[in-house]
């Protein structure tokens, strides 16, 4: 039988994040802010050695020149990140398989229930709905069925069944 666990310790097992919460908006300010310079930090480089390459009349009047030594870098810093990039999608594209494959012939080919627990809970709700709205052939029968309001369902009522039953969720 599995243990209950409320919410809040649900709460605490989880990593939680105030940036995806309701309200905290000097957070996200800052958070925004320090994300957007590191992105900028990451771009500026290639913005610097690509404006030469690119505009050689704007680079000049701001007396910037184009060396060997940038477009070997600027190179090289292609190569190396298209190689990183494969290397990544090589790496997540392999976990995605094989996940996909565990999911398909392992999990879903593996009973994840109790079926002498399943069955004791279907039989416990059927007598329980034979008992509150009558049996069940004339409920298939009927086209429309008004439920009296002593006949509605409580919010806890399966679960109390349950522990009734001994047959605890």
């Amino acid at each position: 039988m599995k243990p209950k666990i409320s919410r809040e310790e649900v709460e605490r097992m989880l990593v939680t994040d105030a940036y995806f919460e309701k309200k905290h908006y000097p957070l996200k300010i800052f958070q925004t802010i320090v994300s957007l310079v590191g992105w900028l930090c990451v771009i500026a480089p290639f913005i610097w050695l690509l404006l030469p390459v690119l505009s050689p009349e704007k680079a000049w009047k701001n007396h910037l020149v184009v060396y060997k030594d940038e477009l070997q870098t600027l190179k090289f810093l292609f190569v190396f990140l298209s190689v990183t990039f494969v290397v990544i999608a090589i790496f997540y594209i392999g976990l995605t398989i094989r996940n996909n494959f565990y999911f398909k012939n392992l999990l879903q080919k593996k009973v994840q229930y109790d079926e002498e627990q399943l069955e004791k809970r279907r039989q416990l709700l059927n007598e329980a709905f034979d008992v509150r709205f009558g049996p069940e052939a004339v409920r298939k029968e009927v086209c429309s069925y008004s439920v009296k309001e002593e006949q509605n369902l409580d919010t806890d009522f399966v679960r109390n069944l349950y522990k009734k039953g001994n047959v605890e969720l």
